[in-house]
């Protein structure tokens, strides 16, 4: 919220507002993840990561941050049941990366802290991401783990937020499960029934943090965190076709500079009369097959491959390959996100 600076012109002026514009914070929550029996026992860890590769793909995509910090990229993450070892990781991308602050949290009361103290940093909240899972009512930022109660969003929390910590432009966006939803719907909404969109999480955080939260009615979809099928099924044909590259242009950078080689030992013993080798033109580059698409699929997926291997898990430093979309359930709800404006 703009801070007005007051002054008095002159004795025959009344008092001007001159807005005072503050530093801008661009914020991404990522909430812990468990990993049920089955995914532990086949170690399967991709699920695990989905927060934290969305939390990724959000801070990249937030406006670079300056050097006199007047803008912040900020990455917050609950660290229950994440090992040191990933976190340190995340760290080390979202810092020397994409050039953000990392923060740790162990309490919903550290983030609403957080948050606050905006105001007295004389900072605003440009734009607030919350990853997480959600019930009707509650963003819980560690569902079914042993810290689910302290890390839990409800409404309670929600209305200790000071709406001063926002920009008056800001946004809030959730991407827990029906945040948007008012009623404790679990597979359709009929539709004689209000889903009293006006009693949801998301419009009480609009209320008291006086900014637009944006949210989904229905159960969020991270399934497209590491692409959709159509990227799945072309990766191992993207994969060829930029080694492919590769390989064509290292050949093509040998032969260049073999070339070169030649042609300066003409030109020496020729006194530089013709720099040009006889009946020999200069090699060309060679014609690339792999698309742009393709070779941002291969980035993705060797970023995951050399964190799997080194840390355990598939971390992404280039971020989720796309975005969150809406889940199937409940029926009878929009699947989008929909809009929360403050009351």
């Amino acid at each position: 919220m703009t801070t007005p600076h007051q002054g008095r012109t002159n004795t025959q002026h009344a008092i001007q507002q001159i807005p005072v514009a503050l530093k801008r914070d661009y914020i991404t929550v990522v909430g812990a993840s468990h990993m049920t029996l089955m995914e532990k026992l086949r170690g399967q860890k991709g699920n695990k990561m989905r927060f934290i590769n969305q939390g990724i793909r959000q801070i990249r995509l937030y406006p670079p941050a300056t050097a006199n910090h007047a803008t912040q990229r900020i990455f917050l993450i609950f660290t229950e049941d994440y090992e040191r070892s990933l976190l340190d990781a995340v760290k080390e991308v979202v810092e020397t990366r994409y050039g953000a602050k990392y923060r740790e949290l162990d309490s919903i009361a550290h983030l609403l802290d957080f948050i606050n103290l905006r105001v007295s940093n004389k900072r605003e909240i440009k734009q607030l991401d919350i990853f997480a899972h959600g019930l009707v009512g509650t963003i819980e930022f560690g569902y079914e783990l042993d810290k689910a109660d302290s890390y839990r969003m409800r409404d309670a929390q929600v209305r200790m937020l000071k709406p001063d910590a926002f920009d008056l432009s800001g946004k809030i966006h959730s991407y827990a499960c029906r945040t948007g939803l008012g009623i404790n719907a679990d597979i359709h909404v009929r539709e004689d029934e209000s889903p009293r969109y006006e009693d949801s999480l998301a419009q009480l955080i609009a209320n008291t943090a006086e900014t637009s939260v944006w949210a989904y009615p229905r159960r969020s979809n991270y399934d497209q965190t590491y692409g959709n099928s159509a990227d799945r099924s072309n990766l191992e044909g993207a994969t060829r076709r930029v080694r492919a590259d590769k390989l064509a242009m290292d050949r093509y950078e040998m032969q260049l500079s073999s070339y070169r080689k030649r042609r300066a030992a003409q030109s020496s013993t020729s006194n530089g009369a013709n720099t040009q080798l006889p009946n020999e033109p200069a090699p060309r580059p060679p014609i690339k097959t792999a698309s742009s698409e393709d070779e941002r699929l291969v980035r993705h997926a060797k970023s995951r491959d050399a964190y799997h291997q080194s840390i355990g898990y598939p971390l992404d430093a280039e971020g989720a390959v796309r975005p969150v979309r809406a889940g199937d359930s409940p029926t009878g709800v929009p699947a989008t996100l929909r809009e929360y404006k403050p009351r």
